[in-house]
């Protein structure tokens, strides 16, 4: 059985295998892993034929630039090259200047002049991909556990870095560092906290160091923080001890680490901290009973809601807040009518805090505080235990909403994103003439929508858009390609209605999502065609 790429007659796997290993064992010369980047999208773009001319000539290039060496094809456009001395790396970077000159024969005049093509990447978005080049990975001449794997892991990294892609390396040795080198407090947080968004339990023995030590309050709040993030046994232990530090800020992050860490078991300890000597732990303890979902804590937060805060010097509103806060993270039907008497208690306060509440927990008392004001959809209302009738007043208030700016539409549009009902063709209607109002993010979202609906594109919101476009407008690369492929999917339009404003446009992105909205409008007429359908 013989071991060779069919595609470039080099050695395969089984021959590439054996050599790392001999390398491994005498431990002498260099290992590089050559690929090419962005090679798939180039393969997609011009077919797989090209793609193959394009694989063999690099196999090619690297046996002339290095003919003294052993060269091996993995498969793909992967390339491993075995080799000792400066005439193995000097012949390994010939043949990289080499495919780079060569390279841009393989694309259209065209796309040379560009620079490169103009296509989707792996994550969809449409960009321009540079002319094709290489990335070669050179191992550590000490380095004896070599494997295919472990090499293509350092190509997968080399290449990101020339994309200006992040690379990600644990951040603990270097909290390490900085911890015993006496390195600044703000960066040393920075750190810290690094590691808690990473969740890395190598941190844990290092921001225990911390949190036990002699350092600033600061450091230790930070380090509490990333224990309840990363959330093993050994961060909740450390946890409830810190509940006892004698900093409050310290001791405000390890209620707010608790919860994240443990969750519901977390609520009934945080019983005692109701009534600790700051507000601050007070308001956590609050807000967390809530967030960890220990609904037996329900008449502690219902307590604190109405109660006066201790001493005159202390804010009894945010307290309250802090209350209802939990009470909507738990947001128990039960309170809906204690919720909405809050909100029309003469004197009560914070009022607003009382009302979104009472929008969190939602049922039909939550629908007519709405509709009593009679003003906008708030940003949050949970649209469960409301009879149908209060639900079609709601989406008719929420289509007068979309007009009032930019906080009333989002709450607007997420109320609509969460009806369960169908939407009455005046709803429709409204949401269509926003088409040539909104941009961005919203206008995405809006298309989203009515996507997800089912509702047909038809000629006025083509029209409408057009007309954006052609008078300058700006509304959004990704927003427009959204609005595209919304159409394409539901469209009752013609291929040619996206001829002028959107295939001619300037924008090659747009251009692009258009040419394929385009492909699948026509496919689907000329299959109705061949059914025997008549097409308008």
């Amino acid at each position: 059985m013989t071991d060779t790429s069919p595609l470039t007659g080099l050695p395969g796997n089984l021959s590439i295998r054996q050599e790392l290993r001999k390398h491994m064992i005498s431990g002498v010369g260099t290992v590089a892993y050559v690929d090419i980047i962005d090679f798939k999208p180039f393969n997609d773009y011009y077919g797989f034929a090209l793609g193959d001319s394009v694989i063999r000539r690099l196999g090619q290039i690297l046996e002339e630039s290095i003919p003294d060496f052993f060269v091996g094809h993995i498969g793909g456009d992967d390339f491993i090259c075995i080799g000792d001395g400066s005439e193995f790396t000097r012949g390994v970077e010939t043949a990289r200047q080499k495919f780079r000159s060569v390279a841009s024969g393989f694309y259209t005049a065209r796309d040379r002049e560009s620079g490169g093509i103009e296509t989707f990447d792996r994550e969809g978005s449409y960009k321009l991909l540079p002319l094709l080049d290489i990335s070669v990975v050179f191992t550590d001449p000490k380095e004896k556990d070599i494997s295919v794997e472990s090499l293509a892991r350092k190509a997968g990294r080399a290449k990101k870095l020339l994309k200006g892609e992040q690379i990600v390396e644990p951040v603990f040795p270097l909290l390490e560092q900085a911890v015993h080198s006496g390195y600044g407090v703000e960066g040393t947080k920075a750190l810290v906290e690094a590691c808690g968004v990473l969740r890395e339990e190598g941190a844990v023995t290092i921001l225990a160091t911390i949190l036990n030590g002699q350092y600033s309050w600061k450091l230790r709040k930070s380090a509490a923080l990333a224990l309840g993030y990363i959330g093993n046994s050994n961060s909740n232990k450390l946890l409830l001890d810190a509940l006892n530090d004698s900093n409050p800020h310290v001791r405000t992050r390890a209620v707010e680490g608790l919860v994240f860490s443990i969750g519901r078991e977390s609520g009934k300890l945080l019983v005692p901290l109701l009534d600790d000597s700051s507000t601050w732990v007070r308001r956590a303890a609050l807000r967390g009973i809530g967030y960890a979902g220990w609904d037996q804590g329900l008449h502690f937060l219902r307590d604190r809601a109405t109660g006066r805060a201790p001493g005159a010097a202390i804010n009894t509103s945010r307290e309250r807040t802090a209350a209802l806060d939990g009470i909507s993270m738990l947001a128990p039907a039960s309170e809906a009518g204690f919720l909405a008497g809050l909100c029309t208690e003469k004197g009560y306060f914070p009022g607003d805090a009382a009302f979104k509440t009472l929008c969190s927990v939602g049922t039909d008392v939550a629908a007519c505080e709405v509709l009593r004001r009679n003003d906008t959809i708030p940003g949050v209302l949970n649209l469960t235990g409301m009879n149908h009738s209060n639900l079609r007043k709601l989406e008719a208030l929420a289509t007068r909403s979309l007009g009032n700016g930019d906080s009333a539409l989002s709450g607007a549009l997420r109320f609509l994103e969460g009806f369960s009902l169908d939407f009455n063709q005046s709803t429709i209607a409204e949401l269509k003439k926003y088409l040539g109002v909104l941009s961005g993010d919203m206008f995405r979202r809006l298309v989203i929508l009515l996507d997800s609906r089912s509702v047909p594109a038809d000629r006025s919101c083509i029209a409408r858009v057009a007309s954006r476009i052609d008078s300058g407008q700006m509304i959004g690369t990704s927003a427009l390609s959204a609005f595209l492929g919304w159409v394409a999917r539901r469209g009752g339009v013609s291929p040619g209605s996206l001829l002028k404003s959107f295939l001619r446009g300037d924008r090659r992105a747009v251009a692009a999502s258009a040419a394929l909205a385009v492909r699948t409008l026509a496919s689907r007429d000329l299959t109705r065609m061949q059914n025997g359908e008549t097409i308008s």
